[in-house]
């Protein structure tokens, strides 16, 4: 007996119930085949990196199993006919990548300490820049913030101003 395992794209427009069915059957074969279904995983719902039958997201599913090899290609024979499976791979592995339930808790528990920190990093880095952009300016200062670019829009309004009015009298006398 060797070790195997398989991941599968489902369509994504699928119910859970549905789902649950596919993956149900896909474990019948192997247990009906003298196998053993060592480690299961629902992966989500991701956007695939091409379309596959005009789907641009599938729901991944994974599964490690132990099977002899002559059996392997019912199930993929089975997982090619059935249209709601639109792609997979079976793939032989080494009995140390095997997976338990243990693994999976690990794996998760890695990841959320690592959004924790990285959202903490995050915060003190947005906050050691505000403090870099150094005191907060008086009232007298953001007031005269506020004249220079008053001034400024005015000087710039003048200015197309008195453009548009050369333009006018070009035309005038243009059309004398």
């Amino acid at each position: 007996m060797n070790n195997y395992e398989i991941v599968y794209i489902i369509h994504p427009a699928l119910q859970e119930g549905r789902l649950i069915d596919i993956k149900n059957k896909i474990h019948e074969q192997i247990t009906g085949s003298k196998g053993k279904v060592l480690f299961d995983d629902n992966w989500g719902k991701k956007k695939l990196a091409y379309a596959i039958d005009k789907q641009k997201y599938g729901t991944y599913l994974f599964c490690q199993f132990l099977l002899e090899g002559k059996n392997v290609q019912s199930i993929n024979v089975d997982c090619e006919l059935n249209t709601n499976i639109l792609r997979h791979l079976i793939t032989k592995i080494e009995s140390s990548q095997v997976l338990d339930e243990k693994d999976k808790k690990e794996v998760k528990k890695v990841e959320t300490k690592e959004v924790k920190e990285k959202s903490s990093e995050s915060i003190k880095s947005d906050s050691n820049e505000l403090g870099a952009k150094g005191k907060t300016d008086s009232k007298e200062e953001v007031a005269e913030k506020a004249d220079s670019k008053e001034k400024e829009v005015a000087e710039v309004a003048d200015s197309k101003e008195e453009e548009s009015d050369e333009a006018v009298d070009l035309e005038n006398e243009n059309s004398k």
